[in-house]
């Protein structure tokens, strides 16, 4: 359990359902595999119960990382063919990131 591994979130723990538990911890691992793909704001900066209330399923996670890979490209200052450009086709052309 990656939860447990954080000593702030101790609380959160003892007052968790096992599934939410297992739900956070699925999140942040996806989120870390995608981390360079708008995953890492959700790693960084949400804590448990921001991520039950904001996401109910992994897809709402996948669209809220590409919406974050979205507006990287869109405050960029390099060319078509730079990594922002080429992670947003990817997400763009296969759903996936």
């Amino acid at each position: 359990m990656k939860s447990n591994t954080l000593h702030i979130y101790k609380k959160f723990l003892a007052s968790a359902t096992p599934e939410q538990i297992g739900f956070v911890d699925q999140v942040y691992a996806v989120c870390e595999e995608h981390y360079e793909a708008g995953g890492d704001t959700v790693v960084e900066t949400f804590e448990p119960s921001e991520i039950l209330k904001e996401f109910k399923t992994i897809s709402d996670v996948q669209e809220y990382c590409g919406l974050r890979v979205e507006n990287a490209t869109n405050a960029r200052w390099g060319e078509d063919n730079d990594e922002e450009h080429k992670t947003l086709e990817a997400f763009n052309t296969s759903g996936k990131w």
